[in-house]
């Protein structure tokens, strides 16, 4: 029973529930029905727990959230062809909690429920750039809208996907978002999946990922389309296309890949970045239905809470992708501890590890926005050591030199390096948090011997 508590203690205290506060009270005049009617729901949730105490927010905060700006035009909706999972893509695993075969039977059987279909599933595109870094929202139609943007095909393109019980403008998107445009002259297309993603019924959400990578997937392919209208079939100038996920987003960046090969579109995905994919239900799935280094020439994960679900971890520990960055261990980050109080001081579970492992969880995205000012400043490197994962191997490797012949970068840099496989990054417990160095501290030291050890 305690697993139970434990399992949707995270899964609850994982929504960010005062920062996502805003998604409860949206403007919805376009929203689809379906959308409103689930966020109505989780309105009437939300205002049940603020009447908890130690909970600290108020009303007045739920109602101050809408995206920033639409296209001027008048988009005439096409109908899309309709997706259906058949049951080979089937996300859930009988054990896919970790807590044993009857705990997830139960645990699958309550969360189980239809996927969204494509059409149904409502997932938003914002564009950026340097020249226009105000977001404009693009919408898939007979009428598709690039000529009101400053899109640019030959230009990098970045898009970056959220995770679960999240939305398009989390504060850390926004973030990543500005340090891609001061980085470089991208095109950067942030993907918001809310609709399929904010909902308390997480193994729904997880078996959207690939609705809303079949989603991304046409996206791409009206942007190839409309620029082989512009220019020609001979257009040839296409610039790399990268995806950045966060937790379930990762996954969805995989599925979008994959999809994406199967059209056998002109644009394909040069590079996926997964953020701390999401652990459960994809630790024991296939690889047909999670990131994985065959969805992209280059795939590069930051394991930031790869430990098993019963020990609160939310990311996946496995070897996934070309390049596999476990910074501080890859299981607990420094730095993270509770902070502040909530309703979780009130139930009797773990709260410190509950918000350690959703802090250490979230370090991901922060150490790739960090890699991207980082390297527009060109004053820090995330350094990486090829590390085989073992605590005793770590002493040897601490003490080597690091440069660019032994070491890679862990970051928006760990392109430019031919090292392939496992590495280990040691970063600071506060901001900034690259070191610049693989030197460890004390506080990461006794932490490494606590995750590695036991």
């Amino acid at each position: 029973m305690r697993s139970i508590v434990l399992v949707f203690a995270v899964l609850w205290q994982f929504s960010s529930i005062r920062e996502c506060s805003c998604l409860w009270q949206l403007h919805t005049t376009n929203v689809t029905r379906p959308l409103q009617d689930a966020l109505n729901r989780t309105t009437h949730v939300a205002k049940g727990i603020a009447r908890a105490p130690g909970l600290l927010f108020n009303e007045t905060t739920l109602t101050n959230f809408t995206y920033t700006v639409h296209v001027g035009a008048n988009f005439s909706e096409f109908e899309v062809e309709e997706f259906e999972p058949d049951n080979s893509t089937r996300v859930a695993q009988v054990d896919c909690f970790g807590l044993g075969k009857t705990v997830a039977t139960a645990l699958e059987w309550f969360f189980r429920s239809k996927p969204n279909g494509s059409y149904a599933l409502d997932v938003r595109f914002f564009l950026s750039s340097r020249k226009q870094p105000r977001r404009v929202q693009v919408v898939l139609g007979e009428q598709f809208g690039l000529e009101w943007t400053d899109f640019r095909i030959e230009r990098r393109t970045v898009m970056i996907v959220h995770g679960f019980l999240s939305h398009g403008e989390e504060t850390w998107i926004r973030d990543m978002e500005k340090a891609l445009l001061e980085w470089a002259d991208v095109n950067v297309v942030v993907i918001d999946w809310s609709a399929g993603g904010n909902t308390w019924n997480y193994y729904k959400a997880a078996v959207n990922t690939r609705i809303a990578g079949y989603r991304i997937s046409q996206f791409i392919e009206h942007v190839t389309n409309a620029t082989i209208s512009n220019e020609g079939p001979d257009a040839s100038n296409w610039g790399p296309l990268h995806l950045i996920g966060h937790s379930l987003g990762a996954h969805i960046c995989g599925m979008a890949a994959k999809e994406l090969k199967g059209r056998r579109s002109r644009w394909t995905v040069r590079r996926i970045t997964g953020l701390d994919p999401a652990q459960p239900c994809f630790r024991n799935a296939d690889a047909s239905v999670h990131l994985h280094k065959n969805d992209a020439p280059f795939v590069d994960v930051i394991h930031t809470n790869g430990k098993l679900l019963s020990s609160l971890g939310l990311g996946l520990p496995e070897v996934i992708g070309h390049v596999d960055f476990y910074p501080n261990g890859g299981k607990t980050q420094p730095g993270c501890a509770r902070t502040e109080s909530s309703y979780f001081d009130y139930l009797p579970i773990p709260t410190t590890a509950i918000q350690r492992a959703i802090c250490s969880h979230g370090r991901s995205y922060v150490y790739l926005t960090e890699s991207l000012t980082s390297a527009a400043a060109r004053n820090c490197s995330f350094w990486a050591h090829n590390w085989d994962l073992t605590y005793r191997h770590l002493s040897r490797i601490i003490a080597e030199p690091c440069d660019t012949n032994v070491c890679t970068e862990m970051g928006i840099r760990a392109e430019l390096y031919d090292q392939r496989g496992t590495f280990f990054v040691a970063t600071s417990s506060t901001p900034p948090f690259c070191a610049n160095s693989t030197d460890i501290n004390e506080e990461v030291e006794r932490q490494l011997r606590r995750d590695h050890l036991r």
